[in-house]
Order: structure tokens, then sequence, then C-alpha cells
């Protein structure tokens, strides 16, 4: 996020769309008609033991690589995902925690790490979520709009704000997954993003892209692009899974 944040300085930041399909809330509801896509999100019955998803990037001549460790946690108070995501260098970029209710996974918390400019070390950073819709189960068409909002001040600026603003729309089923000698089926979601800074006069980044999900499995594809000229691109895809030790062998 801090490269896309540099973008926001008033000599790089070109001119952006309006953003009035933010406006857009869809509510988790279930409406007859709608598809039940649950079986397509990470399956929690099964990651009570915890296990690293490692996605690899096609962008690029270095093949840049992000880990996320997703574990099932059940409570009095009902059942959460946690998904941490590590870099290529093993260090944490992010915590979710997300309750996974009927209708869908809604994130609780939300954690940033961003360096300390003092220290150099990496500090967490909760965020304020403002909208905490991260996965519904139950869809209909493309026109559904489900929005995911947080907000934080960097350490380094804490009279500024610092916001993502993500949009997920559901475009149907999307093409066979090919994994571990399987094929899944998989449906695709599509994104919309900004990324804003108080300091800059409110100044944004947009980005696009999709997901996909596959079933059984959970995300299986994602690519993204930000800037007027897209030239900021992320796209990976999911390579490996396996135990938390062997990614804490390979760190070491």
């Amino acid at each position: 996020m801090t490269q896309l944040i540099n973008m926001l300085m008033p000599e790089r930041r070109a001119a952006l769309f309006c953003l009035t399909f933010f406006l857009t809330i869809a509510l988790f509801s279930c409406d007859s008609g709608k598809r039940d896509i649950r079986a397509y999100y990470f399956p929690v019955d099964s990651l009570a033991t915890g296990q690293v998803y490692a996605y690899v990037s096609e962008e690029g001549a270095t093949e840049d690589r992000r880990y996320w460790y997703y574990q099932t946690f059940k409570s009095d108070s009902g059942t959460f995902l946690v998904g941490t995501q590590y870099d290529r260098f093993f260090e944490v970029n992010q915590v979710v925690r997300e309750k996974i209710v009927e209708t869908g996974a809604l994130a609780r918390e939300s954690f940033l790490y961003e360096p300390d400019t003092a220290t150099g070390k990496s500090v967490a950073i909760r965020t304020v979520i403002e909208s905490a819709n991260l996965f519904p189960f139950q869809v209909t068409d493309s026109l559904g709009v489900f929005l995911y909002r947080i907000k934080y001040s960097p350490p380094s600026e804490p009279d500024a704000t610092i916001y993502l603003i993500r949009n997920r729309r559901y475009l149907g089923d999307g093409p066979e997954f090919a994994f571990e000698g399987k094929a899944y089926p998989t449906i695709r979601f599509g994104i919309r993003e900004a990324i804003g800074h108080s300091a800059e006069g409110a100044a944004e980044i947009e980005g696009q892209g999709e997901e996909w999900y596959a079933r059984g499995l959970g995300l299986v594809h994602y690519r993204k692009s930000f800037g007027a000229e897209g030239n900021i691109r992320y796209t990976f895809w999911l390579r490996e899974r396996f135990p938390m030790e062997e990614l804490v062998r390979r760190a070491q």
C-alpha cells in the first residue's frame, strides 16, 4: 500500500474518474433466487489447524510471492477466520480477523503493518472498519455491490487519514482452475478500489481488477491495476498450500 500512497502526491497523481459506484451498498439478504456460493470461500471448517496459501506473481521480470496464513477459531461468540499476510521476505503486511455469519464473511478487526521511520521496524496499525463486507454467501447478478471500507492514521502523519474503499461485484462462473492435479470450478468477482489521503487534499488513486474463487479452496487468483495508465499492476496465482511449519522453515 505504501507504493500506492506515494502516487497520491500532487506531482504524481493523475486525473480521476468519479467514484459514484461506491455509494451502492448491497445488503447480505437471503432473497429467493439467490445463488449460494459459500462453498467457493475458504474451507473454514478444515482450517482449524491453519494453512498457508502461497501466491506467485506473474508481473515483472522477478517472481514475487505473497503468503496468507489462514486459521479458524470457534468460540461462544461465533466462528472466526484469521488471515495473516506475509511478503516475499516473510515480513507481516496485514492481519484480518473476520467473522463467518450466515450471509457471508464480515471483517471484525484489521491491522496494517508499516515501517517506523525512527526505528526501521514494522509497527501494527489498527484500522477503523467502516464497512465490513468481505465475501457474500448469496448473490444474484452483477448489479449487486459488496462494499469494504477502512481508514487509519499512519504513525508518521498522525493528523492525516488514509482510507481504502473496495467493492466487489459478482461476475458469475469463471474457468476451471488446475491445482495439485485436480480441476476446480471457479466464480469471478470484479474489483474496484480507491485509496485516498486526506493530507493531500482528498487525493485518490483508483484501481480495478478481478478475483477468482475456487470451490473448496477459496481465493486462487487476483489481479489489480492502479493509476490512470495502470502502471502499477498485481497478478497473483495460488501455487501451493502447506502448514505454517513449512513457512517457518523457508523463512529460516
